[in-house]
């Protein structure tokens, strides 16, 4: 969906031939005939999920590979992730990171994992951890996270339909003590940010009503691929491809300026459009060349 964020950036600085009412956009025409018809009903269901589209592109980055791991990386290291400290006792911590041991929310995964302190105790048993989980109000839905070393802690983890129940807490495998009791309240503005946008993405922040708005989105996104393949095949002339040809540019050096930004934010992006470039200059525009040599 990101190549939809490209498209729209070039149609930004594309000269139209003619100034276009709000028909045809907002609303299709229905008595401007058959032709008109099918090309709005691309381009109006396309202007409609814009937005949608943007938002699910937006709140699903934080949980990709490469995107999402460095901005993680930038929200903790500016405390805007999680705050520098959760404890509730001086819990001694160590290296390894609680995404490392359990599957926990996104504002949580950075979050230094505690150590259990070591002094010959008898491990609790799985029911005082559900007990000590019910006495800390967390949500029905979380998981158990069983320690697998002497060291090592249970770990909570919710997942809530609600951003806002959200918990992860750390408990002694041994004395039962919280160690670390990390809610929602406690993230930084990121951290709330992405985890509203990760319900929400989902469909579960709001219920039955999310639900329907995000199946709208995904059907609208549908249509405007199947209207677009539609439209191509009821206008490609018999023998060719039919594509179009390349428009003209209101402002390129504004244009380029953008499209290299987006290649820095989204660096997948940018070593996509450099491929494509290579393949526009090393191969396509060279194909004429090559027809004129083997013809002489």
């Amino acid at each position: 969906m990101l190549g939809s964020c490209v498209n729209c950036l070039w149609s930004l600085f594309m000269v139209s031939p003619k100034k276009q009412s709000l028909s045809g956009v907002l609303l299709p025409r229905l008595n401007k005939g058959k032709h008109i018809f099918r090309r709005d009903l691309h381009a109006v269901p396309a202007f409609w999920i814009t937005a949608g589209m943007l938002f699910l592109i937006m709140t699903g980055l934080p949980w990709s590979g490469f995107w999402g791991s460095n901005f993680q990386s930038l929200a903790t290291n500016s405390g805007s992730g999680y705050p520098p400290s959760v404890w509730t006792g001086s819990a001694p911590t160590s290296s390894i990171k609680t995404k490392d041991i359990a599957d926990v929310p996104w504002a949580a995964e950075n979050l230094d994992v505690p150590l259990s302190d070591i002094q010959g105790f008898i491990p609790i048993s799985i029911d005082d951890v559900v007990t000590i989980a019910n006495r800390e109000g967390m949500h029905p839905s979380y998981s158990i996270n069983i320690p697998q070393e002497t060291d090592g802690v249970y770990t909570l983890s919710a997942f809530p339909p609600k951003a806002q129940d959200e918990a992860t807490i750390h408990i002694d495998q041994y004395s039962g003590a919280v160690l670390a009791n990390y809610r929602y309240d406690h993230y930084g503005l990121i951290g709330k940010i992405v985890a509203w946008g990760i319900t929400l993405h989902k469909g579960t922040q709001f219920g039955l009503v999310n639900q329907i708005i995000s199946l709208l989105i995904c059907l609208g996104i549908m249509l405007v691929a199947f209207s677009g393949f539609y439209l191509w095949w009821k206008r490609k002339p018999k023998k060719g491809l039919g594509a179009p040809k390349a428009p003209q540019i209101k402002n390129m050096k504004l244009f380029l300026f953008l499209l290299i930004g987006l290649g820095i934010l989204f660096p997948l992006v940018g070593l996509s459009l450099i491929v494509v470039w290579l393949i526009d200059w090393l191969i396509i525009k060279r194909i004429s060349v090559i027809k004129n040599f083997l013809n002489a």
